[in-house]
């Protein structure tokens, strides 16, 4: 029988339905074989007796001219058709009462769920050593390979010193932003970065200290000058201020000399000269006024200069903050991904499994190109699925759900226990074999993980090997297999107008 399902699993469709029924006595070959040996047991017992009694009738009778033919062979008979009607009998009730479960035959391979799991490295590099070999086998977080971790520490090195000295800007610049007496620098940050980050420390205090200087200087200097101007604007009024009693006085004085002259009593050139004067000391006064004006404007100015230097260094250190703060966060995104490129030179296993197919074999110089494939590992724990081809003229009855029974062809069926699955996956359109051109239906099934373990530590399923999935359709009697094509024939010979 095992041989008959083998026959239907891989010979051509049929239109008639026979190799359907045949692959269906294949899949319940426990059953069918177990009623066939019964009955066949029970016909060699009836024939057993019939030949006995045949020939106990053939010496117990005594031939005579008048026996006939008909009386000698009466006990025979008898028997003959006895063991007629209990052959036919049992066939019949089988063929009619014992269900036979209808399957979809299809072969395919063995595949763990998901495939294998490739390995492969982003960046590259250059091989150090290889720490397995093919067909090992090895455990979630095993070191597979091992790369030249010289230029990714080194790109490492280069984005921590960047960050330590940007850090420490930082600082200072913010320190000078808010007119702190002190730097105070991120410590533990600075730390995790470097084992001693107290020279880019005490270089930005002296630079803080420094630039502190430099601008208290300036300051220094225009507040200077302010005072200076104000000291003059003080001179200058009290100049003013004396020129105004000189020119009092001067009024009284040409008031009685042009009284005088008005009474002839004094001389013109007298009052002209007192006049000159009094024009003399207006003007002065005049120009010490404006003198005075121009001295106020100066300070306006210089005061103005002082708030524009404060200005302009506030707005440098914002902008210079800025463009720090935003470098430091670019490298603080920067800095998991150069700590990964370094982790990642010991690449690990992510899975526990067997390695098959190992793509590099040369170690001490060899070279890995980024995203270069190392290895496959084949998973342990995975469920055991099979890639099976269905014929285009069975896919209508398949379905995601259905059962399904798998025979290892690869070893003798009857040292195995029976391996059941479900349908979990059936393509949307058919698939052409490049090989051979047929038409198909990818069907992913899965089998049973009791199943699975009951097969026990002698029988090895590997990734590849070839496999039939019997997918069970429904259950439907011997006898209705044979009549039904009758019956639908009939059906639609008498719908013909």
């Amino acid at each position: 029988m095992a041989d008959v399902a083998e026959t239907v699993a891989t010979g051509p469709a049929n239109p008639s339905g026979q190799g359907e029924v045949w692959a269906r006595l294949a899949q319940d070959k426990l059953s069918t074989e177990t009623i066939l040996m019964i009955g066949g047991a029970a016909i060699l017992a009836l024939l057993a007796v019939w030949f006995i009694s045949f020939l106990l009738a053939g010496r117990r009778a005594e031939f005579t001219p008048s026996t006939s033919l008909a009386a000698l062979t009466r006990g025979p008979r008898g028997i003959g058709l006895a063991v007629a009607i209990v052959f036919f009998g049992i066939f019949g009730g089988w063929a009619y009462y014992v269900p036979l479960s209808g399957a979809a035959m299809a072969t395919g391979v063995i595949n763990p769920d998901g495939r294998r799991k490739t390995v492969q490295h982003l960046e590259g590099g250059i091989i150090q050593r290889i720490h397995v070999h093919e067909g090992d086998h090895v455990e979630a977080g095993d070191v597979l390979l091992t790369l030249d971790a010289v230029r990714a520490q080194a790109r490492l090195e280069e984005l921590r010193e960047r960050m330590l000295y940007l850090l420490a800007t930082e600082a200072r610049l913010r320190a000078e932003l808010t007119q702190a007496e002190e730097v105070t620098f991120p410590l533990d940050e600075m730390a995790d970065l470097a084992a001693s980050p107290e020279v880019a420390v005490e270089a930005q205090r002296r630079l803080f200290l420094d630039r502190r200087e430099t601008q208290k200087s300036r300051e220094r200097i225009l507040a200077k000058r302010i005072d200076q101007l104000r000291v003059e604007i003080g001179g200058l009024t009290e100049v003013i201020a004396a020129q105004g009693d000189q020119i009092d006085l001067l009024q009284e004085e040409l008031d009685v000399t042009s009284t005088l002259f008005d009474k002839g009593l004094n001389r013109l050139p007298q009052l002209l000269a007192l006049k000159r004067s009094m024009a003399d000391l207006q003007s002065n006064r005049a120009l010490n006024r404006a003198s005075v004006a121009r001295l106020e404007q100066q300070i306006g100015e210089t005061e103005l200069q002082l708030v524009a230097t404060r200005q302009q260094n506030s707005e440098a250190v914002s902008t210079e903050l800025a463009q720090i703060r935003s470098e430091l966060a670019t490298l603080r995104s920067n800095l998991p991904e150069r700590l990964d490129a370094l982790q990642r030179t010991v690449v690990l296993a992510p899975i526990a499994g067997r390695v098959l197919n190992l793509r590099v074999t040369t170690e001490q110089g060899g070279v890995l190109g980024a995203g270069g494939e190392i290895l496959d590992i084949v998973p342990d724990d995975s469920r055991l699925v099979i890639d099976a081809r269905v014929r285009p003229s069975d896919i209508e009855t398949v379905y995601p759900g259905m059962s399904a029974r798998v025979l290892l062809t690869a070893y003798t069926q009857r040292n195995l226990p029976q391996l059941f699955g479900r349908v979990d996956v059936v393509a949307a359109d058919r698939l052409v074999d490049d090989r051979t051109g047929e038409p198909y239906f990818l069907v992913k099934v899965s089998v049973d993980e009791t199943d699975v373990e009951a097969l026990g530590e002698n029988i090895e399923i590997i990734s590849g090997m070839p496999a039939d999935v019997m997918l069970l359709t429904g259950e439907r009697s011997l006898f209705d297999y044979m009549l039904r094509p009758f019956a639908d024939s009939l059906r639609g010979s008498f719908r013909e107008s």
